[in-house]
């Protein structure tokens, strides 16, 4: 089988566009790909060794561990190339000769495109501001705090006198899409990441002796330090105190458990019920507060797998289905619906946030994730 002939069914197969025969015929071939008909460039080394080393690599990914992996990860995965030996496609313009033409992806028939910058702001008298889109500056002045929208993806309440009034400032609402993002900047100099289908309700201006704000779905915090007045977070009956640091926290209303992992400086997390506090505990850096079933506990992790959302990545390490496809759900804004007994297996990898659609669904297909897209659904199956 010539390359391009197999590009063609790797096509068909992916998209489940192929008869039984062509995915009898696809399996058969990628378990014993070669890469004889390939353009072959100096660029990437000696072919017989990058050959021998996708097949060891291939090996062990697939076949050796018991946890799938969605994307490898390896000195060719930051070449500039998308990889597919089986588990990926290798493509690179370097990769092709001058009379080959680089391979084109297929358009995206569903029109299903990666999250971007959108969010809508809710003023305290109900009137909402759509930010996606909107021109850089002004939008308005409150209660000596400028709002002003900076390009595309923030927005910065900004103190225009220093002292504080002690004034009960009015509240607004943030508030991001599934498939959304979006970047603010409190009135104290704190920013806030809010991930897709998130909201935050925060003052104009903090002019209590703490600063208290609301969060619902997941937001990345950079508290501005104010020993003198505690930052609080409230979300889903749990409430996060700092005075200044650097942390993550999921409350997503259809996830089991809250949790708050922290990158730098010490947290308090604690629960309380109309009177006093029931249950709290302190983390340090690398360390996940976990709210479940109305207790908290604390475990150790690492903090940057959970803050790869805001650096451009969805990152799985030992996530079940439920996990892999609800993170691919709220960036995407699409559907999932499950059909028949899902498995138990675990995977590792990442995404990269700015894939189109069509490139997710290969990458689940490839790792062995029965799931096919309908419109804006996408369904599991075993």
């Amino acid at each position: 089988m010539l390359y391009k002939e197999f590009v063609e069914l790797y096509e068909r197969c992916t998209l489940g566009n192929c008869t039984p025969q062509e995915q009898k015929l696809f399996e058969e071939y990628r378990d014993n790909f070669d890469l004889s008909d390939m353009p072959w460039t100096s660029d990437f080394g000696n072919k017989a060794e990058i050959e021998q080393r996708l097949k060891t690599d291939l090996h062990n990914r697939l076949f050796k561990n018991q946890v799938k992996h969605l994307i490898p990860v390896g000195w060719w995965a930051a070449a500039a190339a998308v990889v597919f030996v089986l588990g990926g496609l290798l493509f690179a313009n370097g990769y092709f000769n001058s009379n080959t033409k680089p391979y084109q992806l297929a358009s995206d028939k569903n029109i299903i495109k990666p999250g971007g910058n959108k969010a809508t702001l809710t003023l305290a008298d109900g009137k909402q501001i759509a930010l996606d889109g909107l021109r850089k500056g002004k939008l308005f002045t409150l209660n000596d705090v400028t709002v002003n929208n900076d390009v595309d993806s923030s927005i910065t309440y900004q103190k225009t006198a220093s002292q504080i009034t002690g004034k009960s400032q009015p509240y607004n609402v943030l508030s991001t899409p599934r498939g959304g993002k979006y970047q603010i900047t409190l009135a104290d100099g704190s920013k806030i990441w809010l991930n897709a289908g998130s909201t935050i309700k925060f003052p104009v201006d903090f002019t209590s002796d703490e600063r208290a704000v609301e969060l619902s779905g997941e937001a990345y915090f950079e508290v501005a330090h104010d020993a003198m007045r505690p930052f609080k977070v409230t979300s889903a009956g749990q409430v996060v105190q700092v005075l200044g640091t650097h942390f993550d926290i999921n409350a997503y209303p259809d996830e089991a458990a809250v949790k708050t992992t922290l990158l730098q400086g010490s947290v308090k997390v604690y629960r309380k019920n109309q009177t006093a506090i029931t249950q709290e505990i302190i983390i340090k850096p690398n360390e996940q507060a976990v709210f479940k079933s109305d207790k908290l506990s604390k475990t150790t992790v690492d903090a940057d797998e959970f803050v790869a959302w805001k650096n451009g990545v969805i990152l799985f390490k030992n996530a079940d289905i439920h996990d892999v496809m609800s993170k691919i759900a709220r960036w995407y804004n699409v559907e999932i619906e499950y059909q028949g007994q899902i498995g138990n297996d675990t995977y590792n990898g990442e995404i990269p946030r700015n894939a189109a659609f069509s490139e997710v669904i290969k990458i689940l297909k490839l790792d062995d994730i029965n799931v096919k897209s309908s419109g804006r659904k996408l369904i599991v199956s075993q």
